[in-house]
């Protein structure tokens, strides 16, 4: 089963537009700690921010992943459909003209 660092790069390389991995949480605002919050209290919200943020930023580089393979696979689907109606059609063709 691949990574979603390695599903990432697969995409890169296959031209699909993927979101930056987060490298700091969003917030409204710096105010949404309470001002008595001591550093460590601040800290653990941030830790949890940044791993919400990652696994937020895992779910859609997973969806794209899913998206890509899906369209890749219909893809190849058509792609070999149609080279059996064109061999089906050189041989009737090779056969009305032989």
């Amino acid at each position: 089963m691949l990574t979603t660092d390695q599903k990432e790069t697969i995409l890169r390389k296959a031209g699909v537009a993927v979101p930056a991995f987060p490298t700091r949480p969003l917030r409204a605002k710096d105010h949404d700690q309470p001002e008595h919050a001591g550093a460590s209290t601040k800290d653990l919200g941030e830790d949890a921010a940044k791993r919400a943020a990652a696994a937020e930023w895992g779910k859609i580089i997973d969806t794209l992943y899913v998206e890509y393979s899906a369209a890749r696979a219909a893809k190849s689907l058509r792609d070999a459909e149609e080279a059996q109606r064109l061999g089906e059609l050189r041989q009737a063709s090779a056969r009305s003209n032989g």
